[in-house]
Formats: structure tokens, sequence, C-alpha cells
């Protein structure tokens, strides 16, 4: 009797060559290239917004404005 070998047949990978898959790669690495950026200069922005060279607005004093007699 014949012998049949026993092969495992892996569909072949290829590179995406489609537009939609091209399109799909470059969103996921601008995507991946934003949070490296927001995780790299994450301490700077927050020292930039800190609030200790803004005015507190519990302590500063606002004048109200006068009252209107059109009534």
């Amino acid at each position: 009797m014949g012998e049949k070998s026993v092969e495992a047949h892996f569909p072949k990978l290829e590179k995406p060559t489609g537009k939609k898959q091209t399109a799909t790669v470059v969103v996921g690495v601008l995507a991946v290239g934003w949070l490296a950026i927001e995780l790299v200069f994450k301490p700077l922005f927050k020292k930039l917004s800190s609030p200790k060279d803004k005015p507190d607005p519990d302590t500063t004093t606002t004048v109200p404005p006068p009252p209107s007699d059109a009534l």
C-alpha cells in the first residue's frame, strides 16, 4: 500500500498589499508613536502645567459689577 506523507499545510504568509491593510498599519503606527510621545513627555507636560505659577482663584479678589437700576 502507498504511504501518504503527513504534511501540515500552512497558508502562505504574505505582506499585506491592499490599501485597507496599509491604512490599518499606518494608523496603528501613528497610535503607538503618539502613546510613546505622551509617555516620554508626560513629566514635562506636568511641569509646564503646574499650578504654582498660576494665581489661586480663592485668593484673588473680584469686584462685583455695579447693580443695574434699569428696572
